[in-house]
């Protein structure tokens, strides 16, 4: 139990709750292991839970119709997903795979709607959460028409040092999880071999650094090429 407490207040949509307010949703957590590479849910299965991570690592991720996986996102600790059950039925919009031994707490979208329910001003709290969501979602699209495959290479590193990263020593920031540059590829939607030559570049320059397959990044120095 003190896991979840803890776990929860972590959680955007529940951080701001009181001790009350927050009970409920304890009641309705399930706690569950999934091994590395193991299947959360498929693309078009329907919603049925919504899922905060406790410990390890999530990709969430599409293929297109030639079968290339487009990783939409990697959630860690502290993460909910998907928000797409809220409010309306319907299916699960990708998949979403374990990269490492991971623990979930689900819960479920039908419990979870009684709680929205007896607690309405809940529901703001979502909508906000919610409303913060489609915002990020509108600069991606933003970055893939109006920005060059450099400048998406770079506001991508930009937003994984905030969001998967640890501060170094010497100020440099080392992003948690280990990407491959097809990964970043395949986030951003282009070839691998554009982002080799941008990591190759960034490298040259000093932005940039790769120990143990790890990416260690300048932020100061990433700042000031995203907005040259």
């Amino acid at each position: 139990m003190e896991t979840l407490k803890r776990i929860l207040r972590q959680v955007s949509l529940f951080k701001d709750l009181s001790d009350n307010e927050i009970e409920p949703f304890y009641e309705i957590a399930r706690k569950q292991n999934f091994a590395d590479k193991s299947m959360v849910f498929m693309h078009d299965t329907p919603v049925t839970h919504v899922f905060i991570i406790a410990s390890g690592k999530i990709k969430v991720f599409r293929n297109d119709v030639i079968g290339k996986e487009q990783i939409i996102c990697v959630k860690q600790s502290g993460d909910l997903f998907p928000h797409v059950g809220f409010f309306r039925p319907g299916n699960y919009p990708a998949h979403a795979q374990a990269i490492e031994d991971t623990v979930l707490f689900s819960i479920s979208i039908t419990e979870f709607e009684k709680v929205l329910v007896a607690n309405p001003h809940l529901s703001v709290k979502l909508l906000r959460v919610l409303g913060d969501r489609i915002v990020e979602l509108q600069q991606r699209l933003e970055e893939m028409s109006l920005r060059s495959t450099n400048e998406r290479i770079l506001l991508l590193l930009q937003r994984l040092s905030v969001t998967h990263s640890s501060v170094q020593s010497d100020g440099w920031i080392k992003l948690n999880t280990k990407f491959t540059n097809a990964d970043l590829a395949n986030m951003i939607g282009t070839t691998r071999e554009s982002v080799n030559r941008m990591i190759s570049q960034l490298r040259k320059e000093g932005t940039l650094k790769v120990k143990e397959g790890h990416y260690i990044i300048c932020p100061n120095k990433v700042n000031e090429d995203v907005f040259i």
